[in-house]
């Protein structure tokens, strides 16, 4: 910025600037088309697994794009079910490895979209 106060180094400065929009640019297309693979295979791997529960799956799975973090509480009211059906779709999930436990407690227990957070945990690690 000082270069372009004293030397007037616009094109640098512009240059600089469109290269920094075109690697964010392209992480996030990364990023997009790593999401989208991700969620149609845990698509397929919910109407696969769970064929007399996959709508409640497959609710559950787009709400885990908004909120990664659940409880089987926020299950139940997600998907208008009793306590152990929202447990049993918790524990299905847990077992597909698309939610994981991380609180190791046995109440209030919360799970985690793992995966999905990863995608944007390892851009992060990219950028430093």
């Amino acid at each position: 910025m000082q270069a372009i106060r004293d030397d007037g180094a616009w094109e640098e400065w512009l240059a600089f600037f469109l290269r920094g929009v075109i690697q964010v640019s392209k992480q996030a297309t990364e990023t997009a088309r790593r999401i989208l693979a991700l969620r149609e295979g845990h698509r397929q791997a919910i109407t696969d697994a769970l064929p007399r529960t996959a709508a409640n799956g497959h609710r559950l799975l787009e709400h885990l794009y908004e909120k990664p973090i659940v409880s089987v509480n926020d299950v139940q009211e997600l998907n208008r079910t009793a306590y152990p059906a929202a447990n049993d779709l918790v524990t299905r999930f847990n077992e597909l490895g698309i939610l994981h436990e991380f609180t190791g407690q046995t109440r209030n227990r919360k799970f985690n979209y793992r995966e999905y957070i990863q995608l944007f945990n390892d851009n992060a690690e990219a950028d430093k």
